[in-house]
């Protein structure tokens, strides 16, 4: 089984959720819907939601219409802190086009963000579960600090590879842990099965963000959907810089430490890193641990029993397919 296959088994329910999405961002201000069917129309895989029904799944329950409300909301979350991210790096392109405050402005990004943020507190409050509303309270802030976290330590290479994983927990790993542990909670999973989700979707999400800092410096720009060296130009530390510079001579630190200084970086200043990075295997590095995350998802979820445990394959898909991606782009 690979990740075509998965999303062909839950091909009905994706479709589901993409009339929920669209449905509930509709307002009677033209530039919400607007700039909605810009962002949210051009997708991604929508692997949030899709681990939040493959958890369903696994529980032994169906894929109802309050499965699909919660999907969007992690959908919805998750869009809302990319447009606010754009706006915080000035980035210009994503998934291979405009982003949005490239192309409405930074106002209207976060304004749009916070409206997004606003109808998953509504859709939420319709369902009413305060054990779902607190973990998604609890992700959501855990989200937020990770990026006051980097927000503070941007351009200082003096930080640790724990911290650089600090941050990939709460930024990245916490939204996939939440929509794993949703499944649990919609599902009445007992105590076992819960925890196995939560430790899937918490290794899940480490690999996931490991991968794309890998990739960000070691794939094409048609493949990744934005320039290769964006986290560089912004001034991001990610493991591979950082190994990089934690493994290097004094001379080359000093080197590092200019480029990351500079707020106006070269291709050329670029590729002199790239290639100091490849040298050091440091894409390498990064690369095995994402990997051994993955081993440990995969481990995870096997350690309790499920109603349905043929779904273990399509989490084990979905996980290949991360490291899979970065081959192929490779």
């Amino acid at each position: 089984m690979d990740f075509n296959d998965v999303t062909r088994i839950f091909k009905d329910d994706l479709l589901r959720l993409e009339r929920s999405i669209q449905k509930n961002y509709q307002s009677d201000v033209p530039l919400i819907p607007g700039i909605g069917d810009y962002l949210l129309k051009n997708g991604g895989k929508r692997i949030r939601p899709l681990l939040l029904m493959i958890g369903v799944k696994l529980c032994g329950r169906e894929i109802d219409e309050r499965t699909i409300r919660h999907g969007c909301v992690v959908e919805y979350i998750h869009s809302a802190t990319l447009l606010h991210d754009d706006v915080v790096d000035a980035t210009t392109v994503r998934r291979g086009r405009q982003t949005v405050n490239a192309k409405w402005g930074s106002d209207a990004s976060i304004l749009v963000g916070d409206f997004l943020i606003s109808r998953s507190i509504l859709m939420l409050a319709a369902d009413c579960d305060s054990r779902i509303i607190n973990s998604v309270s609890e992700a959501t802030k855990f989200l937020v600090e990770g990026g006051i976290m980097e927000y503070s330590q941007a351009r200082k290479l003096d930080v640790t590879e724990s911290h650089c994983l600090d941050v990939i927990r709460r930024k990245t790993a916490s939204m996939m842990s939440l929509s794993c542990e949703l499944a649990a909670l919609l599902s009445e999973a007992n105590l076992e099965q819960g925890k196995a989700l939560i430790e899937f979707g918490s290794h899940f999400g480490m690999a996931f963000q490991l991968m794309d800092d890998a990739m960000d410096y070691n794939s094409e720009e048609d493949s990744l959907g934005k320039p290769p060296g964006n986290d560089f130009q912004e001034g991001h530390v990610t493991l591979p810089l950082l190994h990089l510079y934690q493994n290097s001579e004094r001379s080359l630190k000093k080197k590092i430490e200019g480029f990351v200084e500079n707020e106006k970086l070269t291709q050329e200043d670029f590729c002199c890193v790239l290639e100091h990075i490849r040298e050091a295997k440091s894409i390498e590095y990064t690369l095995d641990l994402a990997r051994n995350y993955l081993e440990k998802a995969k481990s995870s979820i096997r350690t309790t029993s499920f109603a349905q445990p043929e779904f273990i394959k399509s989490l084990d898909a979905i996980a290949d397919y991360l490291y899979e991606r970065h081959t192929v782009l490779r």
